[in-house]
């Protein structure tokens, strides 16, 4: 600074001579790290997936090791779309892994403390008499003639009874099965995703592979077959998470949508019947629970559907043959056949709660017959405006519910039977099925669901809801 102040005629040659010493300073150090780092290994430069010939979909970068908390994005990529994502500490070390787009990985990054939440658990039943109660497990495991390992009750199981929770483990884009063509990819892919689980989440999980109603079986299934054949679904842009199969609808949509499968393997004990007793609802922590549709009795079978129970019966045995095949009774252990359930053979019994006394044949004419009127009637009560709806239909669309075994979908149909004999304003048969629609939209949605809310306030004003009296007015208006 006293250079500058005093000599002020110099200040332009100091300062440049300052800058050359530097400059000449900074050559030196750069001349002798190129020197010294001239024999030293080089890394091999990092291979992009290249998405035009399909080559080299995945690629790993060396250490690629997830940490035991927090969200870890790995870079292995298919296609620059769909990644491998892990959070390992979630629910208490239990982990998730995800595959899935980047965008979708930021909505399930806001959910840190709701998949904190989700858990396994068992719903223990209090047996007993008063002062000897027990605690008691309300099914085990066994094996399922057909179907292979299942669960069967030990206890009796009334309705609305909850019965277990079980936490996601696995999610992955519904569009990755559609963009990456190649199953040798998707293999690659989902078997490196499901390797960063915590040992023990994926010991948990690999039992899935072995799953098989032939205990000679020696393939295991492969990832992509588990997810398809418990087609849990969710949809992140949504508030509302079903189950929606493969092959049963369009795998690609006209938008962008965030529909993921989602994998429970606590639940894969759970066999497919089109005619279930068990229902079940993925909560806002992502958990799936589980209550009871209808009375159990110990010994009996506990089953979901992993299909729409409406659907024909032809499109329900080509889901369940292309994606659960099950043994032939009637055949040699290595014969496959169609879904075994009841409705799908005829052969109901006492034990499902539904019995009948014609011939199996009969049975499944009488139950496709059954169906299709249903579907009908259902077609009829949807339209507000149809003038073909009596309190007859009304009353007949709910028999042929009970009579099909569809107890896991009561909470549409009593709405509607609600609704409809508002419009006919029938007030007092309008509150009895309305109380109804609430206390099966919870077995069948969950308690806090949108739908109980929405059912729960025709229930408690049905004549200050806008369908009171709604045709009888239109036909004093002649309409």
């Amino acid at each position: 600074m006293r250079i500058l102040l005093t000599v002020g005629s110099t200040t332009l040659v100091v300062m440049a001579w300052l800058t050359r010493a530097l400059l000449l300073g900074l050559s030196a150090q750069l001349a002798i790290a190129k020197t010294s780092n001239k024999d030293a290994p080089q890394p091999a430069p990092v291979e992009v997936p290249n998405a035009k010939d399909g080559k080299n979909l995945a690629h790993e970068q060396i250490d690629n090791i997830p940490p035991t908390s927090g969200w870890w994005s790995s870079n292995i990529c298919a296609q620059q779309t769909y990644c491998i994502y892990t959070n390992l500490g979630v629910g208490h070390g239990r982990g998730i892994v995800l595959l899935t787009k980047f965008a979708d990985f930021q909505k399930i990054e806001r959910l840190d403390q709701h998949l904190d939440k989700a858990e396994d658990r068992i719903e223990f039943f209090t047996t007993g008499t008063a002062g000897k109660e027990e605690e008691e497990k309300p099914f085990s495991e066994s094996y399922i003639l057909s179907k292979g390992p299942g669960l069967t009750a030990t206890i009796p199981l009334r309705r609305g009874k909850p019965l277990m929770s079980t936490a996601p483990v696995f999610l992955v884009h519904k569009d990755f099965f559609a963009d990456i063509w190649r199953k040798s990819e998707r293999n690659k892919m989902l078997e490196k995703a499901v390797s960063f689980l915590p040992p023990a989440t994926r010991q948990a999980f690999d039992r899935q592979r072995t799953l098989s109603p032939n205990p000679d079986q020696k393939e295991e299934r492969t990832i992509e077959q588990i997810l398809l054949a418990s087609p849990f679904e969710i949809d992140l842009g949504s508030s509302s998470n079903s189950y929606t199969p493969l092959g049963q609808e369009a795998q690609r949509a006209d938008h962008i949508h965030s529909k993921h499968y989602i994998n429970y393997p606590s639940l894969a004990l759970f066999t497919h019947s089109c005619r279930p007793n068990i229902a079940f609802h993925i909560d806002g922590n992502l958990a799936l629970q589980t209550t009871v549709a209808r009375k159990v009795a110990p010994g009996e079978e506990l089953s979901i559907a992993y299909i729409d129970p409406l659907k024909p019966r032809s499109e329900r045995q080509e889901w369940v043959a292309k994606y659960r095949p099950s043994l032939s009774p009637s055949s040699s252990s290595s014969s496959v056949s169609a879904c075994p359930c009841p409705s799908c053979t005829g052969l109901l019994s006492k034990p499902h709660g539904h019995p009948h006394l014609s011939s199996p044949s009969q049975e499944l004419s009488n139950s496709d017959a059954r169906l299709a009127k249903l579907e009908n009637i259902r077609a009829e009560l949807h339209n507000h405006d149809s003038p073909h709806v009596t309190p007859e239909m009304i009353e007949q669309f709910i028999k042929l519910h009970m009579e099909e075994g569809l107890e896991t979908t009561l909470a549409e149909a009593y709405e509607l039977a609600a609704t409809n004999y508002n419009y006919l304003g029938q007030d007092k048969k309008a509150k009895r099925y309305a109380d109804w629609a609430v206390q099966s939209a919870r077995i069948e949605y969950g308690r806090d669901a949108n739908d109980v809310v929405a059912r729960g306030i025709m229930a408690g004003d049905v004549r200050g809801h806008w369908s009171y009296g709604y045709k009888v007015k239109r036909r004093r208006a002649g309409v």
